[in-house]
């Protein structure tokens, strides 16, 4: 049976959710707190100040009205563009279900008007899963989509929980098909017979608030803890037994939340992360400078050493001493050449976050939150991992085993990248090229280790 609910939760007990609605000798709910956002059949890209079409699905409602890829949008919905191209975007993914789109774009030469009515986008459906869709409001007056998923094997009890925290860029986690890492949630609460929790951020899905160059990393914590204490009650989660699970810098994030909800006296059941070490977040930015410089065919070896002594000083005044990327630019000529030349960097976002999450992020002492939780722990490092490093995996394991012995585990698959795919070598994974498709295997590793501490 698959089953995703937004208008309807059938339970057949007495419950009471924190959210505030009554679901005492009642059958169903009808969540109408935030309206569904659309399916727009395209997705765009910001390209020399310009807000371009990168993709038309085939068969969508963009398709039929005419849409192409490469197509320049100039204005939508009867007004210009907002000042920032990153608004505009946001403006534009938000775009609610059944209200018309009009769009003015330029194509070659040709100005173009067209419009349609896009769609809602269709609800989760997950084989053998029941997804519930509600939300959170914050105390910013935020609202942030949740998705609480569980095995549909007819069990109406409080269940064990996998609380997820995820990666940093922005995008649904809604369950597709065609994603791998969503893919991996799906089969792990099968393996489990745990209920997934997941909230959307307010930059995606039909959650409410800063959007993704806007959301910083302190309110996104506080996002997290403030649905974690919420979520938490539901209906069909036990919270005496809620795992949080970090992917990639959602890793930094996990330890940081058990840490700030251990401060309120909650213990989670356990922390597992994978794709996101215990060091510094300058620490990490400038390893991922490192094997920038080492892996591009381009650079010449003998360069690299100026290089880093340049990207160390740029990466003290950015993230250390919180200065913006521009000011710092000004300083001399060989910061101008680094300030263009950051991995993940733009003119106005570092790996599509605002600067701020980074100087934020920076400012954090993960490795004091993994001191403080005593709490079961599972590292896991990806051999040909593009970004991270195998030690700042390992010091999670190696310190929360000196302070608690034998509480960590630590894991590494062999060949693998930071999303899962196997490669033959080192070179290849660089350049994303020709990797297998190795999820099952995470999966398997995560399962066998949350069932082990049931």
């Amino acid at each position: 049976m698959r089953t995703s609910i937004i208008i309807k939760l059938t339970l057949p007990i007495c419950l009471y959710f924190a959210f505030g609605f009554n679901l005492c000798q009642s059958k169903s709910y009808s969540d109408q707190s935030l309206k569904r956002t659309a399916n727009l059949g395209f997705s765009t890209k910001i390209e020399q100040n310009k807000l371009i079409v990168s993709k038309v699905v085939d068969n969508s409602a963009a398709s039929h009205a005419g849409l192409l890829k490469g197509d320049n949008i100039r204005s939508f919905g009867l007004r210009p563009l907002a000042d920032s191209l990153l608004v505009a975007q946001s403006q534009l993914n938000k775009w609610q279900a059944g209200k018309t789109l009009s769009i003015k774009l330029q194509r070659k030469e040709n100005m173009i008007d067209l419009s349609y009515t896009p769609p809602a986008k269709e609800l989760e459906n997950i084989e053998g899963v029941n997804s519930y869709y509600s939300s959170v409001t914050t105390s910013q007056g935020h609202q942030l989509r949740t998705i609480v998923s569980v095995p549909d094997d007819g069990k109406t009890k409080k269940r064990p929980a996998l609380f997820f925290v995820q990666w940093v860029s922005c995008g649904s986690i809604e369950y597709n098909p065609k994603s791998p890492s969503r893919k991996i949630l799906a089969d792990l609460l099968k393996l489990t017979s745990r209920a997934l929790i997941r909230v959307e951020r307010s930059s995606d899905g039909d959650s409410i608030g800063p959007a993704c160059h806007e959301l910083d990393y302190d309110t996104e914590l506080d996002h997290y803890y403030q649905a974690f204490l919420k979520l938490a009650n539901h209906p069909q989660v036990d919270p005496a037994q809620i795992v949080i699970y970090g992917s990639s810098l959602g890793s930094t994030l996990a330890p940081l939340l058990a840490e700030k909800l251990l401060a309120d006296g909650i213990l989670v059941q356990g922390i597992m992360i994978q794709g996101g070490g215990g060091l510094t977040h300058t620490e990490r930015m400038l390893a991922f400078e490192r094997v920038y410089l080492e892996r591009r065919p381009e650079v010449d070896p003998e360069t690299i050493h100026q290089q880093m002594n340049d990207r160390i000083q740029f990466q003290v005044e950015y993230l250390i001493k919180s200065r913006h990327p521009d000011a710092i630019a000004k300083d001399s000529d060989a910061m101008r050449k680094v300030r263009n030349n950051i991995l993940g960097m733009d003119q106005f976002t570092h790996y599509g976050r605002p600067y701020a999450w980074h100087q934020q992020a920076a400012k954090q002492n993960v490795l004091k939150a993994w001191h403080k939780i005593s709490r079961p722990v599972l590292v896991v490092f990806n051999q040909f991992d593009q970004f991270e490093t195998r030690h700042g995996h390992q010091i999670i394991a190696h310190m929360v085993n000196r302070w608690r012995p034998n509480t960590a585990k630590y894991v590494e698959q062999s060949k693998v990248g930071h999303g899962n795919y196997r490669y033959e070598n080192i070179e290849q994974a660089y350049k994303f090229e020709n990797g297998n498709n190795v999820t099952q295997e995470l999966v398997k590793i995560l399962a066998d280790w949350t069932n082990s501490i049931q």
